[in-house]
């Protein structure tokens, strides 16, 4: 299963045979500066996040990681050099994490140590039709209220309940902090 997964992330994730590099967009709205990434996090990430840093003066910051395909090692060494500074004197909140992130704050609970994570998405496959599907999570739920919307997702294609692609406990481990 772990090297199906691995596969299907790499696959999915590759342009050309190429992965994509880490971008961004600026968005602001009502005094919060919202932060669209897209694209690969890793050794490559420094040349976005480090230019990125140094041009932020907004005190509220909302990191929008839906369009984030992947981190590798060394671009979770280089998120954590972006964020510890990134938080200093501001508020800054997380926004549809992807699951990829998510394994990685659960290994790395640092990543979000100052930053609140506010939604996050999970993978889930159906035991009928082995469709695979992503759905999305409101994270300031209580723990209790995510674990029973686990066992609540329906699959699109045939309307069977669908199965998390990991355990809903370890996926939550981030809520524990």
């Amino acid at each position: 299963m772990v090297l199906c997964e691995h596969f299907r992330i790499a696959h999915r994730f590759l342009k050309n045979g190429v992965a994509r590099v880490l971008t961004y967009t600026l968005r602001e709205h009502n005094h919060v500066l919202t932060i669209d990434f897209r694209g690969g996090v890793d050794e490559k990430a420094p040349a976005t996040l480090t230019p990125l840093l140094a041009r932020l003066s907004a005190k509220v910051i909302t990191l929008n990681m839906e369009a984030v395909e992947y981190f590798n090692s060394l671009g979770i060494k280089a998120w954590a050099h972006f964020v510890k500074p990134l938080v200093q004197g501001r508020k800054v909140t997380y926004e549809n994490c992807p699951p990829d992130f998510i394994n990685q704050v659960n290994m790395m609970p640092l990543l979000a140590d100052s930053i609140p994570i506010l939604s996050f998405s999970s993978e889930f496959v159906c035991p009928n039709c082995n469709h695979g599907q992503r759905e999305q999570f409101d994270a300031t739920e209580d723990k209790k209220v995510l674990l029973a919307q686990f066992e609540q997702k329906i699959c699109s294609e045939c309307q069977s309940q669908l199965l998390p692609d990991e355990d809903p406990e370890t996926i939550l481990s981030f809520k524990n902090s």
